[in-house]
């Protein structure tokens, strides 16, 4: 499967379940299904398709001091390393209506940094104590149109 053949398009209330085959997280933990809940019920959720199959989604939200942001992107395992991830991203991107967008990672998680990178982030500082010894380094692309 390539990226050229990916349809991203905003996630239906019924695709929970969907989301969550897709999140191998939010199969073992009931906080990040909620996470999903909610970001269907505000329409804050893009889900990618490759022939009608799900391979990730993304958040997209306005909550990180009225400008977009990013706190999730997810594409499921056997589907990873194939362009989906920063397919996802492009289309956050295209779709956010603020001129800022920001996004965040774990400092251990360093295929989301790289992600973030290749997608044009910078990184724009850090936030202790959210996880126990594992600061959250955030993103930052400027956006204009």
């Amino acid at each position: 499967m390539q990226p050229s053949s990916l349809l991203v398009r905003s996630a239906l209330q019924s695709e929970l379940d969907v989301l969550v085959q897709c999140d191998t997280y939010a199969q073992s933990h009931e906080s990040r299904v909620e996470e999903l809940r909610g970001a269907l019920a505000m329409q804050s959720c893009l889900i990618a398709q490759v022939s009608s199959e799900a391979v990730g989604f993304v958040l997209l939200q306005y909550s990180f001091f009225g400008n977009g942001f990013i706190p999730l992107v997810c594409v499921s395992h056997q589907h990873r390393g194939q362009g989906f991830g920063l397919q996802l991203l492009l289309a956050a991107q295209q779709r956010c209506r603020t001129n800022k967008l920001f996004t965040s990672t774990n400092t251990s998680n360093l295929p989301a940094q790289r992600l973030f990178t290749k997608a044009g982030f910078s990184p724009s500082g850090s936030i202790e104590n959210l996880d126990a010894a594992d600061p959250e380094l955030v993103y930052f692309k400027p956006l204009t149109g």
